[in-house]
This record gives C-alpha cells, sequence and structure tokens, in this order.
C-alpha cells in the first residue's frame, strides 16, 4: 500500500506535465517551448521536471511513444475481414469504436502532435504503426499476390486517407460520435478495396493483352 501512493503520485505528475506540455504546444511550436515556461504552467518547480525527464524532447519522446503503444493494442484487434459483415448488419465495429474513443480520449495530444507545432514525427510513426499492424498483416492475409507494387501504392493511399479522417474529424472537435465514426470508417474503406480489387483486375486483364499467355 505505502508503494502505492508514491506510484500514484508519480503517476499523477507525469500525466499533468504531458498534459500541460500538450497544451503549450497548441498555443507555440516546441523549439519556443522552455522548461520553465512548463514547470510555472503546471505548478510544479524545476526539480520535480529533471525527476522524470532529461528535457522537453525526451518528455514529448516517452510520451509519444506510450501513445502509439496503446494505438498499436487497439490495431491489433481490427480485422479488415469482417467490415462488409459489419457494414451490412449497419453495425459500429467495436475495435474501430475503441480507436475513435482512443483518439477522442487523447484529443488534446493528439491535435497538438498532429497540428503546425506538432512537427511530422508523430504522423510518420503512426503511420508506421498501422502499416506494421494492418498493411503488412493484410499482405499475409492475401497471400501477398504478385502486384506488390500495386499493393504498397495502394495501401499508403488508404493509411493516410485514415489519418486524413482522423485530423478532419479532430478538427471538427470531434463532434461526430465514435460509434458513427466506426461506421463511416468502414464505408469509405470498403469503397477503398473495392477501387482497389477493380484496378488490380483491371491491371492483370491489361498485362494479359500485352503478355498473352502461349
Amino acid at each position: 500500500m505505502d508503494k502505492q501512493i508514491p506510484d500514484r503520485r508519480i503517476r499523477k505528475t507525469k500525466k499533468l506535465l504531458r498534459d500541460t506540455l500538450f497544451e503549450l504546444m497548441n498555443e507555440k511550436s516546441l523549439d519556443n517551448i522552455t522548461i520553465k515556461d512548463l514547470t510555472e504552467r503546471a505548478d510544479l518547480n524545476r526539480g520535480t521536471f529533471y525527476l522524470h525527464y532529461r528535457d522537453i524532447f525526451d518528455l514529448l519522446e516517452q510520451n509519444e511513444r506510450e501513445m502509439l503503444q496503446e494505438m498499436s493494442e487497439i490495431l491489433k484487434k481490427i480485422d479488415p475481414s469482417v467490415f462488409v459483415e459489419y457494414n451490412l448488419k449497419n453495425k459500429p465495429y467495436p475495435p474501430l469504436v475503441e480507436l475513435f474513443e482512443w483518439f477522442k480520449n487523447n484529443l488534446n495530444c493528439c491535435n497538438a502532435l498532429m497540428g503546425p507545432n506538432g512537427g511530422i514525427s508523430f504522423l510518420e510513426r503512426t503511420k508506421t504503426v498501422i502499416e506494421n499492424e494492418f498493411y503488412k498483416r493484410q499482405n499475409i492475409m492475401d497471400g501477398k499476390n504478385s502486384d506488390s507494387a500495386f499493393s504498397e501504392y495502394f495501401y499508403a493511399y488508404i493509411i493516410f486517407g485514415f489519418l486524413g479522417i482522423i485530423k478532419q474529424w479532430f478538427e471538427s472537435g470531434a463532434s461526430i460520435p465514435p460509434k458513427e465514426m466506426a461506421q463511416v470508417l468502414i464505408k469509405i474503406a470498403l469503397n477503398g478495396f473495392q477501387t482497389g480489387a477493380e484496378s488490380r483486375k483491371s491491371q492483370k486483364n491489361q498485362n494479359w493483352l500485352i503478355f498473352p499467355e502461349t
């Protein structure tokens, strides 16, 4: 019990520093945020900050890593093969609802990281997480067909489209509930997959015309 009290205090302090950092990032660039700015806004002393972090960039790095890990755990639950089933039933897919709820719970953090003062680091790392948990897994499910170049660019299009949806949702203040957003995403994804499938089929037919089997 005695150990739980300091642990709780540490978690509370770290959360306060994290929330304050993202609050400041919504106001100005990271390069212009000092430890003095941060600790004064959080009403903490500098010594408390240095107990946990080396500098502002260490604070950002640790929190980005934690957030990406949480996102990765949710993405692992998503199975695109059931999208059609949920779309036909007009029901929200639970793992996607969980993903949008996570984004909503971290709205201020993600707004700061994906906003003009966040740079491209978080977006690039988010793209990598989605690739690892979705694109590469999807390639295995598809049996890694010979059209690898098309698949690579197609899934890049899907991933950036997903990030665009999230960013647009943030800019609207996440006004649409997560359950509705989960349904919207499935409809958009299915249209994309259908278009991709038709393009692959068309490309295969064109290749056959150019290089007919003998």
